[in-house]
């Protein structure tokens, strides 16, 4: 599932700060020519300082992968303007094949922006207007109800989330997308446009079909030709089957805490693909990142303006403590990254989880380093721990210590698998009890008491689950997808008690009128 911005914890953030800019000096032409010699070196030492530190992050990778059950991993560490740290680590496969830099992953939300990039392109051909409508160009869409391009790349359109997440199962197809925002047609949104953030995949979809609409290509024919191309990204796709004759990762899932190749059953449909759909690998999107450092530049390519790129990687909407939204970006100051003396960088991340990968891109213009991790095997108990290796492995890179973050997810999510099967076993056992008592010769007041409470407890349960706990994760289908062990276990509680407690109840009631 494509899931919203990763990060570390709340609680090692503070508000953006204004820093002042530089002024602009005058230099002779003697002293610009030390100053450049001097940056030179700065660049070098950094980049001898970051390879000198690749052990310690090779090692730490490992213990990670170790202390969390990751079956793979492939890093990209950028500094300045050239690839410093690039590595696989551990399998790709059931089969044993190495991970290495070119494997491709599921990129699931990092594709999010590169559609921005794509969108940005064709702003600035004038084919998009960033303040127009999207009726200007799908006119069918929420006629009445004007969202412009800006928003749907703000996540401010007031689409909902969660419908976001259910576009995932939507069949799969050449005209998958198409079909899919046609049936938005008529949705109701959450919020006014502009009102407030709500991270939907819906946004960027849509924002597919516009790439589709302007340009007359499809979405990925677009990406491949304007994106990847231009930025060598060899091992990247937009089609999944061209992906897994490459090499690409398993969707390696811990099932029942045994990583387990899920391919035949991971979700994959061309209906989300701009917002989760991409295909690529660490060192494909080393060069992504690459980019992003240097103002739009890929050794001679310029795949954008200067003026847009700070255009993408300027904040509007908080989603968050200390944490806003640009375009296709988390943006946050990063506390723990500052360097002695200095203040808390401004870091841009984004955060891609679906079935059976995990992966984060993070990087810190103000010191020109970039990170692109990108793993399989993520659970729904301990996913943030996946993503929070990143954010040491950068600043291992600045040669920082590691301050292992801990995971974010509460004490209930990180222990539903064992719960889940207590819960079981008390109902079966309930279940045996409430079978002899039925079966029973007499059927006493204290009978009738006993399967009244077990039915208020079945209505305690199956409230609690589908309306407190299932919203996380949008609905049982979503859930048996996605987190298919966690799945199966919340069919057999329903089971146990929207399915045996009605039948048990009925039975209750029958022997109480019958003993009357």
């Amino acid at each position: 599932m494509a899931l919203s911005i990763t990060r570390p914890a709340e609680d090692s953030y503070t508000q953006l700060k204004n820093k002042p800019r530089l002024r602009l000096l005058r230099f002779n032409l003697a002293f610009l020519i030390v100053l450049i010699s001097s940056l030179r070196l700065t660049a070098a030492d950094a980049a001898a300082q970051m390879n000198g530190n690749s052990p310690a992050i090779d090692a730490f990778i490992q213990e990670r992968m170790d202390s969390l059950n990751i079956p793979g991993a492939a890093l990209a560490i950028v500094r300045h303007d050239e690839i410093v740290h690039l590595a696989g680590y551990g399998v790709a496969n059931e089969a044993g094949d190495p991970v290495t830099p070119q494997t491709p992953f599921l990129l699931a939300s990092l594709s999010k922006p590169v559609t921005a990039v794509a969108v940005m392109q064709l702003v600035e051909a004038g084919q998009i207007d960033l303040d127009a409508p999207i009726q200007q160009y799908l006119p069918w869409l929420l006629p009445d109800t004007p969202i412009t391009v800006r928003q749907l790349l703000h996540q401010t359109s007031g689409l909902d989330e969660t419908q976001g997440y259910r576009r995932n199962l939507e069949p799969d197809g050449p005209d998958a997308l198409a079909a899919s925002i046609w049936r938005l047609a008529d949705t109701e949104l959450n919020n006014p446009p502009g009102a407030a953030f709500e991270y939907s995949n819906s946004n960027y979809d849509i924002l597919g079909l516009l790439i589709e609409s302007v340009t007359g290509q499809s979405y990925g024919d677009y990406i491949q030709a304007n994106i990847f191309n231009p930025l060598e990204m060899s091992s990247s796709f937009t089609s999944l089957e061209s992906a897994r004759v490459a090499g690409m990762s398993s969707a390696f899932y811990p099932f029942f805490g045994r990583q387990t190749s899920f391919d035949d059953w991971m979700p994959y449909t061309r209906a989300v693909q701009p917002s989760a759909g991409l295909i690529g690998s660490a060192e494909d999107m080393a060069h992504f990142v690459l980019a992003q450092l240097q103002n739009g530049r890929y050794q001679s390519t310029q795949l954008l303006s200067p003026a847009s790129l700070t255009a993408l990687h300027m904040p509007d909407p908080a989603t968050g403590p200390g944490v806003q939204y640009a375009m296709g970006w988390a943006v946050w100051p990063f506390d723990d990254a500052a360097l002695p003396g200095d203040e808390p960088p401004t870091a841009l991340s984004h955060g891609g989880e679906w079935l059976g990968f995990s992966n984060l891109i993070l990087f810190m213009p103000e010191y020109d380093l970039g990170v692109v991790l990108l793993m399989n095997g993520p659970g729904p108990t301990n996913g943030s721990a996946f993503s929070n290796v990143a954010f040491d492995v950068a600043l291992l890179a600045l040669g920082l210590e590691a301050q292992r973050y801990p995971p974010q997810e509460d004490w209930l999510t990180q222990n539903l698998r064992p719960l889940a099967i207590i819960l079981i076993l008390l109902l079966l056992v309930s279940g045996a009890i409430a079978i002899r008592r039925l079966r029973g010769v007499n059927f006493s007041r204290r009978d009738g008491l006993f399967f009244t409470a077990l039915a208020l407890i079945d209505l305690a349960l199956v409230g609690y689950l589908l309306f407190v706990r299932l919203p996380a994760a949008t609905s049982v289908p979503l859930t048996l997808r996605f987190e298919p062990d966690l799945g199966l276990l919340l069919l057999v509680i329903l089971l146990l008690t929207l399915g045996w407690g009605l039948l048990r109840s009925l039975w209750a009631v029958w022997r109480w009128q019958a003993s009357n």
